[in-house]
């Protein structure tokens, strides 16, 4: 098996090492050529002369060839939401390894210990600023008082349900749907405290925007990556479709 003068590493432990970082990577809500630049190079830093990447929506994989010699390798790349944190750990990992700090051991190990890293803040603590933040909209859309605190109010009791559906790997479209239904349910049901019902009831469903798709989608579009930027696009628009479904229920049943 051959392997790279600069780390003494077997290309199919570069392999390794490379479709794992660009895994987290794709997990975490990185781009397609983002996903890919981590992947080339990781490989470039541990030796590979040549890598090609492939990157679908579900599926990443590359060979990366040393000499005459080369390796090819696949990994299922399901969806993981965003993790900022994450992405600019391995970010700072990557730079170290092409720089030289770290060995494909130590690479290897640091690696390991990003994918384990907790999120740093716990659940409940989300869910508070996330309807914390829908407040704030309803605040930039001419709400009172009452309208942003009826907001935040609906905003969490939805991010919460949202949670509780999610970590039971319920699809978008469903917990998309029941999330915006139980937000705008909550908000419409004390609408009365209000004079600016309006803002309230618009800047409850917010925190559902799907921004990391839509935005990933672009870049995948402006970089030539087509398919997986309409991969994107249709991704997001299940999860609106979900929101339009559940703003509808709820709207229904308040009357309004």
């Amino acid at each position: 098996m051959t392997t790279s003068t600069k780390y003494n590493t077997s290309l199919a432990s570069a392999l390794v090492l490379s479709l794992q970082a660009g895994l987290l990577a794709h997990q975490s809500g990185a781009g397609t050529h983002r996903t890919s630049l981590i992947i080339q190079r990781t490989a470039k830093a541990l030796g590979a002369a040549r890598v090609e990447v492939i990157i679908s929506s579900t599926n990443i994989g590359a060979t990366i060839e040393w000499g005459e010699q080369r390796e090819t390798g696949f990994r299922k790349a399901p969806h993981m939401g965003a993790n900022f944190a994450l992405l600019t750990s391995l970010n700072q990992w990557l730079v170290d390894l092409e720089q030289g700090d770290a060995d494909p051991a130590h690479a290897q190990h640091a690696l390991d210990e990003i994918a384990k890293r907790p999120i740093h803040y716990p659940r409940w603590l989300i869910t508070t600023l996330v309807g914390l933040s829908c407040g704030a909209f309803a605040a930039l859309f001419g709400g009172d008082i009452a309208a942003i605190l009826i907001t935040t109010f609906g905003a969490t009791l939805g991010m919460a349900v949202r949670f509780y559906l999610v970590l039971r790997h319920f699809k978008p479209s469903v917990f998309a749907t029941a999330a915006s239904f139980v937000a705008l349910l909550s908000v419409g049901l004390l609408r009365h405290l209000t004079d600016t019902p309006e803002a309230a009831l618009a800047a409850s469903v917010l925190f559902l925007i799907p921004g990391v798709p839509l935005i990933n989608g672009a870049s995948d579009l402006l970089n030539a990556n087509y398919l997986n930027g309409m991969v994107r696009f249709a991704m997001s628009a299940v999860i609106i479709f979900g929101i339009a479904v559940g703003v509808s229920l709820a709207l229904r049943i308040l009357g309004i």
